[in-house]
């Protein structure tokens, strides 16, 4: 909350308060939520025409190809600590640069946001998702102003109880049944 509120000050954000620019831990968090819980988990193309990959790999026509963004975006060969959240990973300049400025409330370490193809949480190429961007700004604009205003809890019961749905999208669930689909969490005014 210390980046939101030194750089807001109360203020209703606009599209430039929020860019990674001006909020990059903001940014950070966004892009690690979105790593480790994207909201496609899974997805399937399939190869129009045959293909032959740098390595001499070939992939022959009407192949269906699955990839999980949910599994990649916890693979230890790309992410250091992967089940660690870290929104300092997004630093243009690494872990600890980043983490140390953030340390000093400064936050000026530039975001560095990663390739479509390496992260495709909005899938990449031709038909990449065309609400990223939308997306990503009212997920910021609904955190920042919430946080600007509250805090919020969660008794560990519940904590204990979140799954998440493995559907078309992934879903939070509070059973292990998957039969409910509620986050109980208590705001509280800061």
């Amino acid at each position: 909350c210390v980046e939101i509120d030194e750089k807001l000050k109360g203020n209703v954000p606009t599209f430039e308060d929020l860019s990674p620019q001006n909020m990059p831990y903001l940014n950070g968090v966004l892009y690690e939520t979105l790593r480790l819980y994207p909201a496609v988990p899974q997805d399937e193309k399939y190869v129009t025409t045959d293909l032959t990959y740098l390595d001499g790999t070939n992939i022959p026509k009407d192949t269906k190809l699955i990839f999980a963004p949910y599994a990649m975006g916890r693979n230890p060969e790309v992410y250091k600590e992967p089940l660690k959240v870290d929104p300092t990973r997004w630093s243009k300049y690494g872990i600890s640069a980043f983490s140390l400025l953030t340390e000093l409330m400064l936050f000026q370490v530039p975001f560095k946001a990663p390739s479509l193809y390496g992260f495709p949480v909005f899938q990449a190429g031709p038909r990449f998702c065309l609400g990223k961007d939308m997306a990503q700004f009212e997920a910021k604009l609904l955190a920042s102003m919430l946080l600007q205003k509250f805090t919020f809890t969660m008794a560990e019961s519940e904590a204990e109880k979140i799954t998440y749905a493995m559907s078309i999208t992934m879903s939070v669930c509070n059973s292990k049944k998957q039969d409910s689909h509620n986050l109980w969490v208590t705001p509280h005014l800061r």
